[in-house]
């Protein structure tokens, strides 16, 4: 996905998150014995927030979209294989992330 497409559709997303945590208010309010639904629509409704968030700085960085599909493979792997040391994984991927941003060729200034 080009950058401007996805900065384009950022407004799908922040309305899809909202959707979720909005149905998740009403069904919690509602009746609050479907706990795995529940479950499911926070965490799908928080998860679209950050990725709403993110949006901006993946069109800063496009280098960060070249490579988010092996990195959300990698970070599926992890899960699996060190799920007792889930702690330890989020750093990681955080300063992965952070070096992605600086790894490459710089422009010709």
């Amino acid at each position: 996905m080009e950058p401007q497409e996805l900065q384009s559709k950022r407004w799908i997303v922040g309305l899809l998150s909202l959707s979720f945590l909005t149905a998740f208010v009403v069904l919690w309010l509602m009746d609050d014995s479907k706990q795995a639904v529940l479950g499911a629509m926070i965490r799908v409704g928080t998860m679209l927030g950050a990725f709403w968030l993110a949006i901006p700085v993946m069109v800063r960085h496009p280098k960060i979209l070249k490579r988010l599909p092996w990195y959300l493979l990698l970070a599926m792997v992890m899960l699996i294989a060190f799920i007792k040391q889930f702690v330890l994984i989020i750093p990681l991927f955080i300063a992965l992330a952070l070096l992605t941003m600086f790894a490459g060729r710089k422009p010709p200034q």
